[in-house]
C-alpha cells in the first residue's frame, strides 16, 4: 500500500516537471523572440531604405516576399514547438495509463489531463482559423490554464481587431479580456 502511494507521488511529481519545463520553455521562447522580434524590425528598415534607394521594382518585390516566408517561417516554427511539447506530455500521461502498477487515482487524473490537451488543442486551431477568416495572414494562439497569448501577424493592430480577437478568444475559451495577450508581429 505504501509502495503504490510512493509510486503515485513521484507519478504525480512527474507531470507537475513537466508542466514546469513546459512554462519555462514557452517564458524562455517569449523573451528570445521578443530579441529576435527587434532584429527583425531593424533588418526590415535597412530592407526598405535600400530598396527605396534602389527604386527597382524587383528589389522591393523580393524584399517583401522575403519578409513574408520569414514571419511565415516563425509561425510554423511556433507550431512545431507547441506540438513538440504536446506530444511530449501526451506521451508521459498515456504511459502513467498504460501503467500497470499506477493507482486508479492517478490513472484518471492522467486521464482527464490527455482529454483537457486534447480540448486545448482543438480550442487553439480553432481560434487561429477564426482570426484567419476575419482576414489576418497567420496566427498562433497557446492557451495555458485561463491565459491566451495570440500572436498575430501583422504591421500594427488597431483597437477594433484586438477586440475582435479577444471576442474570438473569450467565446470559444470563456477567458476574460484580461488574461488575453494580443501580440502583432511585423510582416
Amino acid at each position: 500500500m505504501m509502495y503504490l502511494k510512493k509510486k503515485s507521488i513521484s507519478i504525480i511529481s512527474l507531470i507537475l516537471l513537466i508542466a514546469i519545463a513546459f512554462v519555462i520553455n514557452y517564458t524562455y521562447q517569449n523573451e528570445s523572440n521578443k530579441v529576435t522580434g527587434n532584429k527583425n524590425q531593424v533588418t526590415n528598415t535597412s530592407q526598405t531604405e535600400k530598396s527605396k534607394s534602389l527604386n527597382t521594382s524587383s528589389t522591393n518585390t523580393s524584399s517583401k516576399a522575403l519578409s513574408g516566408s520569414l514571419t511565415s517561417g516563425l509561425f510554423a516554427s511556433y507550431r512545431e514547438e507547441r506540438e513538440v511539447n504536446r506530444s511530449r506530455s501526451l506521451d508521459a500521461l498515456k504511459e502513467i495509463v498504460n501503467n500497470k502498477n499506477t493507482t486508479k487515482e492517478t490513472r484518471d487524473q492522467a486521464q482527464n489531463q490527455i482529454i483537457k490537451l486534447t480540448e486545448v488543442t482543438q480550442k487553439e486551431m480553432a481560434i487561429e482559423n477564426l482570426i484567419k477568416a476575419k482576414g489576418f495572414q497567420d496566427a498562433v494562439v497557446l492557451i495555458d490554464n485561463d491565459t491566451a497569448n495570440v500572436i498575430v501577424q501583422a504591421d500594427k493592430l488597431s483597437e477594433q481587431e484586438v477586440a475582435q480577437i479577444q471576442d474570438i478568444v473569450t467565446r470559444q475559451t470563456g477567458i476574460s479580456i484580461d488574461n488575453i495577450k494580443i501580440m502583432n508581429r511585423i510582416n
